[in-house]
C-alpha cells in the first residue's frame, strides 16, 4: 500500500489495486480511512464528464460496474488497460488532433510500447476528487455547487413552447438543460398523481420529449446516445389526465395535463444533496380542439397604459362558450374555478400569450392575464406549475 497526495489541491490518496478498491467497497470497508461504496457512473466527477479532464475522458472506455466512491468525495474509475490506451493514443483520441500525421504516429507508439507489457485486460485506476478546485490549476479545474436550469422549447428553435395540438403524431418538446456543473438529471413526467421516471447518468444539453392526447401515454423520451439514459431511447413514459376548461363538462373543451419535474444534479450527490424543481404544467390539446382568437390592446405595464396607448395583440385558446371571443365571461377576480382557456400567442397553441394588461378595444374592460397561481390581490402565490397564463382578473376602469 502507498500514497499520494494531490500537488494542487493537498489531498491525500491511498493507492491499491483496482480489485481491492472493489472488493474493500462491496464489504462496507475503507480506502484510506472512509467508507468505500460501489456507485454509477452518474458520480464520476464533473472534472472528467465536462471539466478540465473531459477532453481526453471517453465515458465509454469505463467499468461501469467497478467505479468506487469514499465518503470524502474521492471516486475511483476503472479502465481495462486496452480501452485506456485507446481513449488517450486511439483513432478518437484528443492527442491525435494536437500534432500531424508523423508526430502523432511516433508519440502513440513510443507510449504503446512502454505499456505493451500490460495485459490488455488489466484494470487501470483513475482518481479522481469532487469539487475540485485549485488556485494555479487549468480552465475547468474548479468545480461548484450545481445551478439548475432547463427550458422546454419547440426543437431546432429558441422558442420555449408548454402546450400544443397533438394531430395524430403527438407534440414534440425539447428539454434544453442550461445547468452549471451538472454531471446527472431525473426528469419526473405525468400528472399529479403518476409520474414516469427517466434518469440520465451523464450531462445531456438537450433531450426530446413527444407528449400526446391520446389514452393514458404521453409519448416516448429520447435521449443520444440512449445508453446513458433509462428507460432506454423511445419508451413511453408518464401519464396526462384530462382537464375540462371552463366547467364540469367537456362542451367547453378539454386538454390533457401533464407535469414535468426536474432533479439536475453534480458532484457530492448522494441521493439527497438536490431536490427538484417546481413542477411544470404542459398541455396538449386533441386534434379536434376549435381555435379562437380576440384581439385587444395590450400593455406590460398597467391598466391605463393598455386602455390609452396599448398596442394591438391577438390572443389564442380553445374555443369555450363564453367570454370575449369565448374565454371568459366573469367580473372580477377570475382566479376561481374554472380558470378559463389557456392563452397562447399563436393559432397552433405552441406558444404562451405573453403576460400583462389586455384592454377590449371601445370599452373600459381590462383583462390581467398572468399565471393562474395569483391570490385575490393580483399578487404571485408560491409554486409555478401554470406557466401558460389565463385571465386572472377582470376590472372596469
Amino acid at each position: 500500500m502507498s500514497k499520494q497526495v494531490d500537488k494542487k489541491s493537498g489531498k491525500e490518496f491511498e493507492l491499491k489495486k483496482h480489485s481491492d478498491i472493489v472488493a474493500a467497497a462491496a464489504a462496507g470497508g475503507t480506502i484510506n480511512g472512509k467508507i468505500a461504496r460501489p456507485v454509477g457512473i452518474e458520480a464520476i466527477p464533473f472534472r472528467l464528464k465536462q471539466g478540465d479532464q473531459s477532453s481526453y475522458f471517453d465515458i465509454t472506455k469505463v467499468e461501469t460496474s467497478s467505479i468506487v466512491r469514499t465518503d470524502d468525495g474521492v471516486v475511483y474509475v476503472p479502465y481495462k488497460k486496452k480501452n485506456w490506451q485507446d481513449m488517450l493514443i486511439g483513432d478518437n483520441s484528443e492527442i491525435k488532433t494536437k500534432f500531424n500525421s508523423s508526430s502523432y504516429l511516433q508519440i502513440s507508439a513510443a507510449f504503446a510500447s512502454k505499456i505493451s507489457n500490460i495485459d490488455g485486460d488489466f484494470l487501470i485506476t483513475q482518481i479522481a476528487e469532487e469539487f475540485y478546485t485549485s488556485s494555479d490549476g487549468p480552465p475547468g479545474s474548479f468545480v461548484g455547487p450545481v445551478t439548475a436550469s432547463y427550458e422546454l422549447r419547440i426543437p431546432n428553435t429558441v422558442t420555449q413552447s408548454y402546450s400544443g395540438i397533438d394531430n395524430g403524431d403527438g407534440v414534440n418538446f425539447n428539454i434544453d438543460n442550461q445547468s452549471s456543473f451538472s454531471t446527472h438529471t431525473t426528469f419526473n413526467i405525468g400528472n399529479s398523481l403518476e409520474f414516469g421516471n427517466v434518469t440520465q447518468s451523464i450531462f445531456f444539453t438537450s433531450s426530446l420529449h413527444n407528449f400526446r392526447n391520446t389514452g393514458t401515454i404521453s409519448g416516448s423520451f429520447t435521449a443520444n446516445p440512449s445508453s446513458f439514459s433509462s428507460p432506454t431511447s423511445g419508451s413511453a413514459v408518464g401519464a396526462g389526465s384530462i382537464i375540462n376548461i371552463n366547467s364540469s363538462s367537456a362542451s367547453d373543451s378539454t386538454y390533457r395535463k401533464f407535469l414535468i419535474k426536474g432533479r439536475i444534479a453534480g458532484d457530492g450527490d448522494s441521493g439527497s444533496l438536490y431536490s427538484f424543481l417546481s413542477p411544470r404544467e404542459i398541455i396538449i390539446y386533441s386534434s379536434s380542439v376549435e381555435v379562437r382568437s380576440g384581439s385587444f390592446q395590450y400593455s406590460a405595464t398597467g391598466n391605463n397604459a393598455a386602455t390609452a396607448s396599448g398596442v394591438f395583440k391577438t390572443i389564442f385558446y380553445a374555443s369555450g362558450s363564453t367570454g370575449p371571443s369565448g374565454s371568459y365571461s366573469g367580473s372580477g377576480v377570475l382566479n376561481t374555478a374554472p380558470l378559463g382557456s389557456p392563452l397562447h400567442g399563436d393559432a397552433a397553441l405552441r406558444t404562451t400569450a405573453s403576460y400583462g394588461f389586455y384592454n377590449v378595444p371601445g370599452t373600459t374592460i381590462v383583462f390581467t392575464v398572468s399565471s393562474s397561481q395569483i391570490d385575490n390581490g393580483g399578487f404571485a402565490s408560491s409554486g409555478g406549475t401554470m406557466i401558460i397564463p389565463r385571465f386572472i382578473r377582470k376590472l372596469a376602469l
